[in-house]
């Protein structure tokens, strides 16, 4: 006994990366160049150093609005709580 869809021979219509009969959906075939790194530029390194800078000053900030808050939280018990 055997499946019908096991007997078929199944042939590849369309572009390597096709999966089945649906054409796009795959792996996309590899480039024939190769990738070599090259070292960043200085306006990269100055992109990045910004938003490393800046996004540690934004943690702190916000762990600053943190600790306030709870500051403020603990004034307004006082107050309504005595």
């Amino acid at each position: 006994m055997s499946i019908p869809a096991q007997a078929r021979s199944v042939t590849q219509t369309g572009p390597a990366h096709a999966v089945g009969s649906r054409p796009g959906f795959g792996p996309t075939p590899r480039s024939r160049r190769s990738y070599t790194a090259r070292p960043d530029g200085r306006v990269l390194t100055a992109l990045r150093a910004t938003a490393y800078v800046l996004t540690s000053l934004a943690s702190l900030a916000f762990l600053a609005l943190v600790v306030l808050g709870v500051v403020w939280f603990a004034r307004l018990q006082e107050l309504l709580l005595p």
